[in-house]
């Protein structure tokens, strides 16, 4: 799956380089969680980056070249690499200058949106600089032109800034939802499969529990035990694009839990 990085948060402009260059780093570290553990494949940048204004008297290359920390260079420009938005449109690509964003308490006039656009027709979640609390949100609101008379209606996309985003409901959702669950039988014995528990009440009973639960085919570990849940009326608490599974116990006392890994993946839908 790819993510598509949301060029407009590079607004409102800042003029410190060496912050932009922590903020950068901070969202390819968010990149790396959604690519470790939620199974996302790709950052999708615009093919014309290197010359969008990412300060206020520099574009991307010329901020990119004051950068004097080698490693750090290397770093940023290692994901900024094929395929870029423009390669996965195809047909659509024509539809970008119908999209742009504005926000006129950022000081952000209408201003095409290639990033946005690129997540709202390839159904795609968008990744932002958290550089602004502007972008610190889970859905991002813009414009689409419908008509030769320029007339708009309000489109929406799924946006991350920061780990927590990954923990809300509609992110969440929305990840599980643009991709293909997976499921593949594992070949290891049940005794080859760790139980991890803390010895707290209720070690006994998810103990049997969980050596019975790694008979199971799809069942990889048992990571650990949670916290109580006693108002849980439901066998699965939460379930995570990378296999994990929240399990409560809820006829027990005080709803005592466990998390489990399984063989599950959630894989890119193929689009037609």
């Amino acid at each position: 799956m790819n993510i598509i990085f949301n060029e407009i948060s590079f607004l409102p402009q800042i003029n410190d380089e060496y912050v932009m260059k922590d903020y950068f780093l901070s969202l390819i570290k968010l990149f790396e969680k959604a690519k470790n553990e939620y199974g996302f494949s790709h950052l999708l940048f615009p093919v014309n980056l290197m010359s969008i204004k990412v300060l206020r008297e520099k574009t991307f290359s010329e901020w990119i070249c004051c950068i004097s920390h080698q490693g750090e260079k290397n770093k940023i420009l290692s994901v900024i690499k094929r395929p870029y938005n423009e390669d996965v449109l195809a047909k659509e690509i024509n539809s970008l200058d119908k999209y742009y964003f504005k926000n006129e308490d950022a000081g952000i006039s209408e201003t095409y949106c290639n990033g946005l656009a690129t997540a709202y027709l390839t159904d795609s979640l968008c990744i932002s600089l958290l550089n602004q609390a502007l972008w610190n949100i889970t859905q991002i609101d813009f414009c689409k032109i419908i008509n030769d008379e320029f007339e708009t209606e309000l489109v929406s996309v799924k946006n991350i800034s920061k780990e927590e985003h990954f923990k809300s409901l509609d992110i969440s959702s929305f990840v599980e939802n643009i991709g293909n669950v997976t499921l593949d039988e594992t070949l290891l014995p049940p005794e080859n499969k760790p139980i991890s528990l803390r010895h707290d009440h209720g070690y006994d009973i998810l103990m049997a529990f969980s050596k019975r639960l790694r008979q199971s085919k799809y069942i990889l570990a048992i990571i650990n035990s949670l916290p109580f849940n006693p108002k849980a009326v439901n066998l699965i608490k939460e379930v995570y694009p990378d296999g994990k599974i929240e399990l409560v116990l809820y006829w027990e006392d005080k709803g005592i839990c466990v998390i489990v890994q399984t063989t599950g993946k959630i894989t890119e839908k193929q689009r037609l």
